[in-house]
């Protein structure tokens, strides 16, 4: 007699079919490039409700200044003339420099084009050297441009950004936004030490700087004044590498550098004081010799195509700042890279609204 199979084993038998029938179908389909396509979905996310106010991240009550607090007003403006300009300086004769991508524009003191300098590659920073040579900072070189616009050499240097440089007492100092240091070389290029490397035996913390913009100036006094612009302060150091004072504060107030890292750049006014650029909320403000803030240059209104830039989350407004330069006259120069234009500020008269 025939033996007779339970339901059970014949249960088992269907679920074997269509276990090795459902694994020929995957594996035809990850042979031949077939997709299968789940039978069953993820259930929907829950719906959350949307943050407060309090979570929302609105700068605009930042972006309009005090009047009362705006000392300066705009002499003129004119073009770079160059599609992303990055920084500019001042000559002692009193011409203006602007650098960037292909090269250095010369400029008069009224903003009238004398001459261009081409140079393959982005020129970050720009200085005069006592020959009147000018060196231009690009990604690891610095070239030396001749009072005749030839290149007379080019200076290698491995790893290096340099987004500012300053000459002082026959040295150059160089900072650089990769090392995170100041670079200190002789006149013809040669390498005498650095300064701000991290030393936690002298109490030395080190320059944070989270993107390209770290500035260097030579001060009357014999320091260097260094932006620290992670930690929003601007420091005093020896030519030897020593920190003699800091002052600054992380704040949206006015008197305060906001954002992941201001000031971007800054110079020395006549009487001692700084002027400052911030990128982010482009502010333009002044603060005397000790660090106090006394009054604003440029608010975040005078910059409409950079805050809308900067809105729009743009490539170009990911890098560029408002850089900024005092010349022998007094009057603060600002380059506004998104802009593409340099303004000459100058301080109210008496009357002037």
């Amino acid at each position: 007699m025939a033996e007779q199979r339970s339901e059970p084993d014949s249960g088992r038998r269907r679920l074997l079919r269509a276990t090795l029938w459902g694994g020929g179908l995957a594996g035809l389909g990850a042979l031949g490039g077939i997709g299968v396509k789940r039978l069953t979905q993820d259930p929907p996310a829950p719906k959350r409700p949307p943050l407060g106010p309090e979570f929302t991240y609105d700068v605009s009550r930042f972006q309009t200044s005090d009047p009362g607090l705006i000392q300066w007003r705009e002499l003129s403006r004119f073009p770079s003339g160059l599609e992303r300009p990055r920084n500019l300086c001042t000559t002692p004769g009193g011409h203006i420099l602007v650098c960037g991508d292909d090269g250095i524009r010369r400029f008069d003191a009224d903003g009238r084009e004398l001459g261009f300098s081409p140079i393959q590659g982005r020129v970050h920073a720009v200085a005069v050297l006592p020959d009147e040579s000018l060196l231009a900072g690009l990604p690891d070189q610095v070239q030396v441009i001749a009072p005749d616009g030839k290149v007379r050499a080019v200076w290698e240097l491995e790893d290096v950004l340099p987004t500012s440089i300053a000459v002082a007492d026959s040295r150059i100092f160089l900072a650089d936004a990769h090392a995170r240091v100041i670079r200190v070389l002789d006149l013809e290029g040669r390498p005498l030490q650095t300064i701000g490397q991290r030393d936690p035996d002298k109490g030395i913390e080190g320059f944070v700087v989270p993107s390209p913009y770290f500035c260097v100036r030579a001060a009357p006094d014999g320091l260097l004044r260094i932006a620290n612009p992670g930690k929003h302060t601007i420091e005093a150091w020896t030519t030897d590498g020593d920190l003699e004072l800091a002052w600054g504060r992380a704040s949206f107030a006015i008197d305060g550098f906001c954002g992941c890292c201001n000031p971007v750049s800054f110079a020395l006014l006549p009487d001692g004081g700084y002027v400052t650029g911030e990128k982010g909320l482009p502010r333009v403000k002044t603060y005397d010799e000790c660090g106090a803030f006394t009054g604003i240059v440029a608010g975040t209104e005078s910059f409409p195509e950079y805050v809308q830039a900067t809105q729009a989350g743009t490539p170009e407004a990911a890098s560029a700042g408002i850089y900024v330069v005092v010349d022998a006259a007094g009057r603060v120069l600002i380059l506004d890279a998104i802009g593409g234009t340099v303004r000459i500020m100058v301080r109210k008269e008496d009357g002037d609204g």
